[in-house]
């Protein structure tokens, strides 16, 4: 007769414990794209014009955003314009599209649905939220007004990021992480670029969630660098990953 072995129970996965999520801003807490780059582009291209280019703002800004189609990165969409009006200082031109792109004066804003949800959800697990933008300091504190971040309670804080690289997002998150004194696998990073934050989050050993739409929906990661641990389409869905949100586990047990 044969002897029926026990079957051995499937031991069910471990859930990392997440006790800190940094949120990139820009395409990620609220609609970058509907809200802001169109506006900035115009605003671009107007101030070439009045630098000398010789052309009319509504012309530069149909290039610009043809040219924006093709590959959002500021770099290629300054050569698309000094090549389509035959710009004898490409340079200068660039210069000052940037300084103008960077500089837009901010409106109105809205949050994505689910995002100030997502924030107080995470706070009330005990997760310690912050914010890490980039681009121009000023605007980017205008941006987080217009929203109402500043004054949000479940934010511990906004470190700014600036085109000079005098804080980058790599240097942001490492003090971040000296701040909280968390292991690198316990931070999560939220975000829309694979060459920002996806890349320096990777850099650190923190876990990656990239939302895949906005204005560099079709950027490509170069490697494995470059490639998050997830991918989601709505900053809701945050909230749906296989991870134990801060003290959820524990509260849970007590409850039990």
């Amino acid at each position: 007769m044969t002897k029926k072995l026990p079957q051995r129970k499937k031991r069910t996965p471990v859930k990392p414990v997440i006790h800190c999520v940094i949120f990139d801003l820009d395409d990620t807490l609220y609609d970058c794209l509907g809200q802001r780059v169109r506006v900035a582009h115009l605003y671009a291209a107007e101030a070439t014009v009045k630098a000398g280019l010789n052309a009319t703002a509504k012309d530069v800004y149909r290039v610009r955003m043809s040219a924006f189609r093709h590959d959002p990165m500021l770099r290629y969409i300054d050569s698309e314009v000094a090549r389509h009006f035959n710009v004898t200082n490409p340079e200068a031109l660039s210069t000052v599209a940037r300084e103008a792109y960077f500089n837009c004066p901010v409106g109105r804003l809205m949050l994505f649905p689910g995002s100030l949800a997502l924030l107080r959800f995470l706070a009330k697990c005990g997760v310690r939220n912050f914010i890490v933008s980039f681009g121009e300091p000023k605007i980017q504190q205008a941006k987080v007004e217009a929203l109402g971040l500043d004054r949000e309670p479940s934010i511990e804080k906004i470190y700014y990021a600036d085109r000079g690289n005098v804080l980058t997002k790599e240097e942001a998150f490492r003090q971040i992480k000296k701040k909280t004194r968390l292991d690198a696998s316990e931070i999560l990073i939220v975000g829309d670029r694979p060459m920002r934050e996806i890349r320096a989050g990777k850099a650190l050993g923190m876990r990656t969630v990239r939302l895949h739409h906005g204005e560099f929906k079709n950027q490509k990661p170069v490697g494995p660098e470059e490639e998050p641990d997830y991918k989601i389409r709505n900053i809701a869905d945050v909230k749906k990953l296989p991870f134990v949100w801060g003290n959820a586990a524990a509260l849970k047990s007590k409850n039990e």
